[in-house]
């Protein structure tokens, strides 16, 4: 069985389930009351979510088979637009014999939703080419919430409230996990060069970086803001330039250590593969190791450290949320903040920003990367 039709009997399985058994939103009276299971049933009818089944297995069964490339391309992109379709009808469902204020009332995103979801996407990418798919999938709701056509939904309300503190966390966010990505590249191909170009010290290299890895990232913090707040009460100007114990700074050095094991190990992963028969031709034209290094080895080498690069940034994003626990900012904040006041729609609000923003920095890397491998047979043949 192929991957694809994999990924469409699990869609159908999820989409089953998802539709019967899971309620797809909950509704609220405000962020403390206990919430209202809203069943797509109720949304729909029962003979609707029969028929919805009915029809989103007749479209699994249609992706699955040797047909006509022109009605596969509808039906995805069909599917690309059911949870659009379907966070908009939650928008405006308002449960029967039920008294609020529209103010604090919201939908919450249930359990099913996140089911149909991920049966779409299951659904998409069994196809080529799903890319664009997957952007629509996403940025529909997103869109909708924008244009003020969703106001209902949880999230929407929560963003509303915390306008000005999400924007600033996102840009410490960003600013966080990219900083200290491009800060660890120099030093990460510095470090897998020395140890290809001096195996004895390999291993050692290999090894100290793999500890900043292999360590819990809390435990990492906690070391280091033991020396930092100690050097901030020895030498005061340190906090005024933003060097303490707790915020910005703990974060980044840690995160710039995170991302040096994946940027080390590849670099010396890919220079270890170069032609010995390249280089020696290399410097039988008279070419300095300097000069072998930066037009012959870094040239070659360079897919496979953009991997590694590709892998720091992609995981930073992820690891930056940790921020929010020593007072670094970030999307941490809004999370940590959600979890202690138990509101869930707060924590997505935290939550969904970063696995978009994943999203989006591992697919412009993986075009870099397909882009600069092009270009490297391109110059071979």
């Amino acid at each position: 069985m192929t991957s694809g039709r994999l990924r469409l009997r699990l869609a159908g399985l999820v989409l089953l389930g998802s539709s019967f058994g899971l309620p797809v939103g909950d509704f609220k009276i405000n962020r403390i009351m206990r919430p209202i299971p809203v069943p797509l049933s109720d949304l729909i009818g029962t003979f609707g979510v029969i028929l919805v089944v009915f029809i989103g297995g007749v479209a699994l069964w249609t992706l699955a088979k040797s047909m006509s490339s022109f009605i596969k391309r509808w039906i995805v992109w069909g599917l690309a637009l059911v949870p659009g379709v379907l966070i908009f009808g939650l928008s405006t469902f308002i449960p029967a014999g039920v008294e609020f204020n529209p103010e604090a009332a919201r939908m919450a995103l249930g359990a099913g939703t996140a089911g149909i979801y991920l049966a779409v996407l299951l659904a998409i990418t069994s196809q080529p080419s799903s890319r664009w798919l997957i952007v629509v999938s996403i940025g529909l709701p997103i869109g909708l919430a924008v244009l003020g056509q969703i106001p209902m939904i949880g999230i929407v309300k929560e963003y509303q409230n915390y306008k000005s503190t999400f924007n600033a966390e996102f840009i410490r966010h960003l600013t966080l996990a990219l900083s200290s990505g491009v800060i660890a590249i120099l030093p990460g191909i510095l470090m897998g060069y020395w140890a290809y170009k001096y195996p004895k010290s390999s291993e050692g290299i290999l090894s100290v970086v793999n500890l900043f890895q292999v360590a819990p990232t809390l435990s990492l913090l906690g070391l280091i803001m033991i020396p930092l707040s100690l050097l901030s009460k020895q030498f005061p100007f340190l906090k005024s330039l933003g060097i303490s114990g707790i915020g910005f700074a703990p974060a980044f050095i840690v995160l710039t250590l995170y991302a040096l094991m994946p940027i080390v190990a590849n670099a010396y992963a890919a220079f270890k593969q170069l032609d010995p028969a390249v280089l020696e031709s290399a410097k039988g034209m008279g070419l300095t190791s300097r000069q072998i290094l930066r037009q012959v080895s870094l040239p070659l080498a360079s897919p496979i450290i953009l991997s590694g690069i590709r892998t720091a940034f992609t995981q930073n994003i992820g690891n930056a949320i940790l921020a929010g626990l020593v007072g670094g900012g970030g999307f941490g904040a809004i999370i940590f903040l959600g979890l202690s006041q138990s509101a869930s729609d707060l924590v997505l609000l935290g939550t969904l920003p970063v696995v978009i923003m994943a999203l989006i920095t591992e697919s412009l890397f993986e075009r870099i990367q397909a882009r600069l491998e092009r270009q490297l047979r391109g110059a071979h043949d």
